[in-house]
């Protein structure tokens, strides 16, 4: 089971790292121009610009970090690291795990998030952002408390 819900949630965020980068290099979906864009994804009033290339390409890699750190503990890639090493893939994963739940979370119990009233932003978080934020921070967990056990490797004697 944690091979495959790691699978799932990596692929959901390599998805929605990729629609970073395409925004990033001008994509306009879901919306069909710079205005549209930026009223159901950024939230922000009409006349603000699209965010650009680098900072599409910073959220892109901070959501490539938690699907890389998932598929190595699931695959338990991290005991092939040196000791020293081995804890960053789980720090990534409960780190990205909270601010997924944070970002989740603020939708709902934020005031700030009442500013992007009126845009199709503020519809879509509630419904579909928040919900996805929510079910990936449930999902990085679930991935970490179904890992494989430690095994010791019996010792050989001659």
């Amino acid at each position: 089971m944690n091979k495959g819900l790691a699978i799932v949630v990596s692929c959901a965020l390599v998805a929605i790292a990729g629609l970073h980068l395409y925004w990033g290099i001008g994509g306009y979906w879901p919306g069909h121009d710079a205005a549209s864009l930026v009223d159901m994804v950024v939230g922000a009033r009409p006349g603000t610009p699209v965010p650009p290339f680098w900072a599409c390409l910073v959220v892109a890699v901070c959501l490539l970090l938690p699907a890389l750190s998932g598929m190595m503990i699931a695959y338990r890639v991290t005991s092939a690291l040196p000791k020293f090493l081995a804890w960053i893939p789980a720090a990534a994963l409960w780190f990205s795990a909270l601010v997924f739940l944070a970002r989740g979370l603020s939708t709902y119990l934020s005031p700030l998030v009442l500013s992007a009233r009126g845009t199709a932003f503020y519809e879509l978080d509630r419904m579909l952002y928040a919900p996805l934020c929510l079910g990936l921070a449930a999902g990085l967990v679930a991935v970490w408390f179904t890992q494989p056990k430690t095994q010791s490797i019996p010792k050989v004697t001659p």
